[in-house]
């Protein structure tokens, strides 16, 4: 399965989101382009061996001028995330067994706002980035299990406003969205295509 492991350049979120809860909300709208991101792929390799696991370093990096809130989890196997990665382009293929798998989660009768933000959600603000380093399975990705050269891409793409719940609330939170109107920045929402890469799968 892929494995994914966070990095990021500045204060954690558990720390901003307490902070956060206490601030007014922003009185003005601003222009859709201050919310942008960019979603970039770094492979860790250019080439691999038939069967190897291939890292790639994924980069979301604001090129706004809005702070924003994007989900915390890039990629996931098991569960929603933003990120969806493929291979392409290359040879034909034999069929592979299909892959599956299952993920379910309880917020806690004492998680507040804050701590529930802080558990799927991270700041980022204008010029810096947040990432991850996902590795790409052969059983997930059988392309790898081909020699041949392929052409590795992703979509980014978030629909969810911070009302969502990503685990089943056995009690919700009074006023939630209240507090959620009082937060000074918004959840990024929109799609937006990665760069290229070329991966070169050899025997």
């Amino acid at each position: 399965m892929a494995v994914t492991r966070y990095f990021s350049g500045y204060a954690s979120l558990s720390f901003l989101a307490i902070g956060l809860l206490q601030l007014s909300a922003l009185g003005n709208s601003r222009p859709d382009d201050s919310k942008k991101i960019e979603v970039r792929l770094v492979p860790k390799k250019k080439t691999i061996r038939v069967g190897e696991t291939l890292e790639v370093r994924v980069e979301i990096r604001n090129t706004g001028s809005e702070t924003l809130f994007i989900r915390k989890d890039i990629f996931q196997l098991c569960g929603t995330s933003p990120l969806s990665l493929r291979l392409e382009l290359g040879p034909p293929i034999k069929p592979q067994p299909g892959h599956a798998c299952a993920s379910d989660c309880i917020y806690a009768a004492g998680d507040n706002l804050a701590k529930r933000l802080a558990l799927f959600w991270t700041i980022l603000p204008p010029g810096d980035f947040y990432g991850t380093v996902v590795s790409m399975d052969p059983d997930t990705f059988p392309q790898l299990n081909t020699a041949g050269r392929w052409r590795l891409r992703g979509s980014y793409r978030a629909v969810d406003d911070l009302s969502r719940s990503f685990c089943w609330d056995p009690v919700p939170l009074p006023e939630k969205e209240e507090q959620i109107k009082s937060l000074p920045y918004k959840a990024w929402q929109g799609e937006v295509e990665t760069n290229a890469a070329w991966i070169e799968v050899s025997r």
